[in-house]
């Protein structure tokens, strides 16, 4: 009867515990793209991605979610462009508001010409950053997938 018991009560502690998922901020990266070009003055840089922002249903309300800090990585995680400036894209409102038990994506672009071609065709990179996220007072970090860059 203890054992039965004991299992029931652990049962009931890992429902009432739930996932940290469930309460938290979660960030998904979407579509990553890196694209390198030469031009007469040199290389440039240009690509985008997606954040797709996830609020637990279990949070204690909404949240305002405001970006941070964008760089791109090489696999190895060496910084090939830091600060990367993209920006959110046409028609997304920053701060991004989500909703307890909601998804939101919003979708951002950069270019840039002050990079080291040779180091970022060297191989895959990954888009890197944080996001200030209100509910939490703090930020959350997040990174892509590896992208093969389009070196042309």
């Amino acid at each position: 009867m203890r054992s039965w018991s004991a299992l029931w009560v652990s049962a009931a502690l890992l429902v009432a515990c739930g996932d940290a998922g469930d309460v938290s901020l979660t960030v998904e990266t979407l579509t990553p793209s890196v694209t390198v070009t030469d031009g007469a003055f040199g290389a440039a840089v240009s690509g985008g991605f997606t954040l797709k922002l996830t609020l637990g249903s279990e949070s204690s309300g909404s949240t305002e979610v405001t970006p941070d800090s964008f760089a791109l990585q090489s696999e190895s995680g060496a910084s090939l462009i830091e600060p990367l400036d993209a920006t959110p894209a046409p028609g997304a409102v920053i701060p991004v508001k989500v909703g307890k038990g909601e998804s939101v994506s919003v979708g951002f672009t950069f270019e840039g010409t002050d990079l080291d071609r040779d180091a970022v065709c060297a191989g895959s990179v990954r888009i890197v950053g944080s996001l200030m996220d209100s509910l939490k007072g703090g930020s959350v970090p997040f990174r892509s997938a590896l992208i093969t860059p389009d070196c042309g």
